[in-house]
């Protein structure tokens, strides 16, 4: 848990591949109402039962839906329009563009048409879902808690929902695929969360546009598309779009009342943006959700302030964390499974969760199961990489608090009663792939402000560690020799 000022710490120089990722995502946002006022009150719940969070540390996050059948992006594959987003088109450009309905701006069809996208749920039948091979897994490779998409801007329901008709009710017999998560994740002992989008694209398809939303920022006058990415014929009325709200208002409540009411305890719900109708966050006050979970965690892309601040994809900086919060990216730059994917490498990870903890931030981690319902071989793969880290580790990337403000040290740095653990993590040049990883060398670490230790450890080989002691400033000599691959960790156990 954060509390007063942050100590200080040097941050290692990494380059991202996905230099827009903060573009996107602003954009992203921007179109299903997600932005999260990040300068809000940074107060939470004092339920008991809901202080686990700040020392969780690491969460899996699930995406899954019909978009695992072709193995392609979640939801927004169906959205076109990204390139028209970017530039203001001249009237000629303009008129070309609706008369050929180049929407991409590319002279090529869109990937998928969102009646195309919704086709899939007619072959997504999980025959190998095993949520408990999924959750074994991931309590081996460290994670506390883990957060499955019940329901993704698609509009698919993962469970036999008595609202809307594009759920598991209509599709593969009724399966409840949230209620085998569920108890997985007790058997274990993993926190569980409910991801819920606010946006359903299915139900709001008669009443909303599928171009993407920053197109029309940049040229107002294209026209609104349909389920077939088509220019929208005809106009709802007043009356029409009024009792459209209020059902889609229905559908949000009643969805998110049985997700909170079927499963038992529920940990964590994370909402993702808002749905399209009046005062959003009135279709279930924050009250509601509390009266049915008393002890929930809930973030604030729904209702505008929650109990965590939501960071995606890009780190915040020391000074703008306050009270609880997260950072959630996905492991292999996409959120959901997708064909031909390639893993980021773990030595990046570790390092990403070792900065988070450092801040006393969660990292949550993105991956999504195949449409048979089995992650990919390269999943468990990964996992148990950072399993056999997690055996010397664990220890420190656990309930630990950032450094106290009068301490300051060369790396990324947290602290838990009397230890200090310095986290030398390895540098990229240009990427976030093993092959931009810059070769294991020697280095120096510092922590400055401190007592001199009892102990210096490097807890890769539990053995302790020449260090030199002078005016509250400790520098530790770790050579190339003693350091692995990933993430190496000294601990430093003050008097």
């Amino acid at each position: 848990m954060l509390s007063g000022a942050v100590g200080s710490f040097a941050l290692p120089r990494i380059l991202r591949a996905a230099g827009t990722d903060k573009d996107t995502v602003s954009a992203e946002h921007g179109m299903i109402g997600g932005q999260e006022n990040l300068n809000a009150d940074a107060s939470h719940t004092g339920d008991p039962g809901a202080q686990w969070y700040p020392d969780a540390g690491f969460g899996l996050f699930l995406h899954w839906g019909i978009c695992s059948v072709r193995g392609m992006n979640i939801s927004w594959s169906m959205i076109p329009g990204r390139a028209l987003a970017k530039r203001r088109l001249s009237p000629d450009e303009l008129a070309r563009v609706i008369k050929e309905q180049d929407w991409n701006l590319n002279g090529q069809p869109p990937e998928i048409t969102p009646n195309e996208y919704w086709s899939m749920a007619n072959d997504f039948n999980p025959r190998e879902y095993d949520p408990n091979k999924w959750c074994t897994a991931a309590k081996a490779a460290g994670f506390g808690y883990v957060v499955l998409t019940t329901k993704h801007h698609e509009g698919f329901a993962q469970w036999p929902s008595a609202f809307g008709n594009f759920n598991t009710k209509n599709f593969m017999g009724g399966k409840d695929l949230v209620k085998d998560y569920v108890q997985a994740c007790r058997d274990n002992n993993l926190k569980a969360g409910l991801y819920f989008s606010g946006p359903d694209w299915h139900f709001d398809r008669e009443y909303m546009s599928f171009l993407y939303g920053g197109a029309y920022r940049q040229n107002p006058t294209l026209p609104k598309l349909d389920a077939d990415l088509k220019p929208r014929v005809g106009r709802k009325s007043p009356d029409e779009i009024s009792a459209h709200q209020k059902e889609f208002a229905a559908l949000v409540k009643g969805q998110i009342e049985e997700l909170l009411t079927r499963y038992g305890k529920i940990d964590l719900i994370w909402f993702d943006g808002k749905p399209a109708i009046p005062n959003p966050a009135e279709a279930i006050p924050m009250s509601r959700i509390r009266e049915l979970q008393p002890s929930i965690v809930v973030n604030g892309r729904l209702h505008g302030h929650g109990d965590f601040f939501t960071y995606e994809r890009t780190m915040p900086r020391t000074k703008t964390v306050r009270g609880w919060a997260e950072l959630c990216d996905p492991w292999t730059g996409a959120w959901p499974y997708t064909t031909g994917e390639h893993y980021r490498s773990n030595a990046w990870v570790l390092g990403e969760l070792c900065r988070c903890r450092a801040l006393g931030i969660n990292l949550l981690l993105g991956i999504g199961p195949m449409s048979n319902g089995d992650l990919a071989a390269a999943a468990y793969e990964n996992m148990a990489i950072l399993a056999g880290w997690m055996t010397n580790h664990r220890v420190a990337v656990g309930a630990v608090n950032p450094l106290d403000a009068a301490e300051s040290a060369s790396v990324p740095a947290s602290a838990k009663g009397a230890t200090r653990y310095l986290y030398a993590i390895p540098e990229f040049d240009g990427g976030n792939t093993d092959a931009d990883m810059q070769p294991v060398a020697d280095v120096k670490l510092t922590l400055k402000g401190v007592a001199k230790p009892t102990a210096v450890t490097l807890l890769g080989d539990s053995q302790p560690i020449d260090f030199d002691y002078s005016d509250g400033l400790i520098s530790v000599r770790l050579p190339a020799a003693r350091r692995n691959k990933l993430v190496d960790v000294v601990a430093i156990q003050l008097a």
